[in-house]
């Protein structure tokens, strides 16, 4: 079993030597990594040259046009050509895995349970993290995920076989779409989202060619693979990952940040829902 980890990197010079020291350590070396840098306006692209240049199974992919968190995955993952066997990990530059055991666990973990995606658990400021846990079989059943709490947080992963049947329109939003969530806040009475929201300009919510959302990618990302998956998603209890927290501003141009968030998250509940892959 191969990992293919995928790294979003934007100005986090001081973080990134231990992602990759860690990284290095791992006991199971079956692995590539792939730095996707967004435009960094620092030196990361130099501090992860300085400490990838002795391993080629690391690689830097500097893009040329600025792609924000989601379409950096994307983007990356494309370049990185992988089989549809191998298993994609999602490591966020500034943050790390746990320990030097995290792809052992995760081996141990996909050949047990014949899964096609993990997620969970991590730590933020030395506590374990409360935003992960298992999904109650209703959930799976009723293909209700994502219309109830988030719960598929760090360490996400998953098979590439799996990653390729998502549709590219699951990853931004049209002008149509903005134009029913924003119908939706009116007719269930949310006139305060109804007023804020029709403020955002639709060119502040997504990429400059309109492939990506800028933000809010975990539920766009995360919410098509669970449900494809459906109980072949496999919750993990053991911590596998530090988290940092959020860094940095987000970027929605003049639009309000936390109104264009709120309509972001109402925006991915409206999107129509994947049926479950057969194996």
């Amino acid at each position: 079993m191969k990992f293919i980890v995928i790294s979003a990197v934007y100005n986090m010079s001081e973080h990134l030597k231990k992602n990759i020291d860690i990284l290095k350590a791992q006991t199971y070396t079956n692995f590539e990594v792939y730095f996707g840098d967004d435009l960094s306006t620092d030196n990361s692209c130099e501090v992860i040259e300085e400490n990838i240049r002795d391993d080629e199974r690391f690689h830097l992919i500097r893009h040329q046009k600025k792609l924000y968190s989601m379409g950096n995955i994307a983007e990356t993952i494309k370049l990185a050509q992988p089989d549809d066997d191998d298993v994609i990990v999602l490591i966020d530059g500034d943050d790390s895995l746990a320990g030097t055991g995290s792809f052992e666990c995760l081996r141990n973990t996909y050949e047990q349970q014949q899964c096609l995606m993990t997620f969970g658990s991590y730590t933020v400021d030395g506590k374990r993290g409360s935003n992960c846990s298992a999904y109650p079989g209703i959930i799976h059943k009723l293909n209700l995920f994502r219309y109830v709490k988030w719960r598929a947080s760090h360490l996400k992963t998953f098979k590439y076989s799996l990653w390729k049947q998502v549709n590219p329109s699951s990853l931004t939003l049209s002008e149509e779409e903005v134009k029913s969530t924003l119908n939706f806040f009116l007719y269930t009475g949310r006139f305060r989202a109804w007023l804020e929201c029709k403020k955002i300009k639709y060119e502040d919510l997504v990429t400059e060619d309109k492939q990506y959302v800028r933000r809010c990618s975990d539920k766009y990302l995360t919410s098509p693979l669970l449900e494809m998956a459906g109980e072949e998603a496999h919750y993990l209890d053991d911590i596998l990952y530090h988290y940092l927290g959020p860094q940095g501003p987000h970027n929605f141009g003049n639009s309000s940040k936390k109104w264009s968030q709120r309509l972001l998250r109402q925006a991915v509940k409206l999107k129509p829902r994947y049926k479950k892959m057969t194996k």
